[in-house]
């Protein structure tokens, strides 16, 4: 039974992952209340640190237009992206090697 069920649910597992990925990321006042919110980098595993997304809402509105500020937020959303893409490729190639 666990032959047919599992490679019949193997696209929707990899589907519950993605989102469960993206939203993690996505959860940014939960990541910036464990991560302490200081806009420094981290020296250790315990120490404060922020996260990306919550760096890139709360300085948005501060960043003159067409300056490198702004154009540093952008590519810090551009990051959040590429990493969200690159995640969901994985997950893709490791559905295509499976089938």
């Amino acid at each position: 039974m666990s032959k047919v069920l599992i490679p019949a649910a193997s696209s929707g597992l990899a589907v519950a992952v993605i989102l469960g990925i993206a939203r993690a990321i996505g959860e940014t006042l939960a990541v910036q209340l464990v991560l302490g919110n200081a806009p420094v980098i981290p020296k250790g595993l315990f120490t404060s640190a922020s996260a990306l997304t919550s760096e890139i809402v709360m300085e948005m509105g501060d960043a003159p237009d067409g300056s490198p500020f702004r154009h540093a937020l952008f590519t810090m959303a551009l990051l959040l992206l590429l990493i969200a893409m690159g995640l969901i490729v994985l997950i893709r190639l490791a559905l295509r090697k499976r089938t």
